[in-house]
């Protein structure tokens, strides 16, 4: 197990990354939410950036599952997060992800994700400000945002129970 100063320079890490993946993300959106219909590819792109940094942000959460003492409870605030993205079983907001980050690993039958390359690499799509549709996945603006700003909360109270944690445990 590791010791409260480790976790504590685990958390100090954290903190500034917080912020910094936070804010990248909320300026993609902001950029998409600028967006009109008739910019397609420009959309798309915000589009592409929006989902990148969402699950940038996600990662950035997943860390503090590395504090032992909150480990369950962050636990918890990903999974709820996660079931806002979930549909038949497959989280859409990973697999879109997938699909931009190793585009090449898709195109070449290599991708590991729950998208497929013949169905889901270059499917018809629905790229609106408010929806982007590619295929069988699709993700929702403003449920997105929701879900992203009760992440950002839940984390923000689960940093807090580390920190009460290091403080109220001194010894260990």
């Amino acid at each position: 197990m590791q010791t409260r100063e480790e976790l504590s320079i685990i958390w100090d890490y954290w903190k500034p990354r917080h912020t910094h993946s936070w804010n990248m993300f909320v300026i993609s959106s902001n950029e998409l939410q600028s967006k009109i219909p008739t910019d397609a590819f420009e959309t798309e792109y915000a589009w592409e950036n929006y989902i990148i940094r969402l699950w940038l942000y996600r990662t950035t959460i997943r860390t503090l599952l590395n504090l032992h003492p909150i480990k369950s409870q962050v636990s918890a605030t990903l999974k709820e997060f996660d079931a806002i993205f979930s549909e038949n079983g497959k989280n859409t907001l990973k697999a879109l992800r997938d699909m931009i980050e190793h585009f090449d690993d898709y195109a070449s039958g290599k991708g590991r994700g729950p998208a497929q390359r013949n169905t889901d690499l270059d499917p018809w799509r629905c790229i609106l400000p408010d929806k982007y549709e590619r295929g069988q996945f699709k993700i929702d603006r403003n449920a997105s945002l929701i879900a992203a700003n009760n992440l950002r909360l839940n984390a923000k109270k689960n940093s807090a129970e580390f920190i009460t944690w290091f403080h109220t445990n001194k010894e260990t």
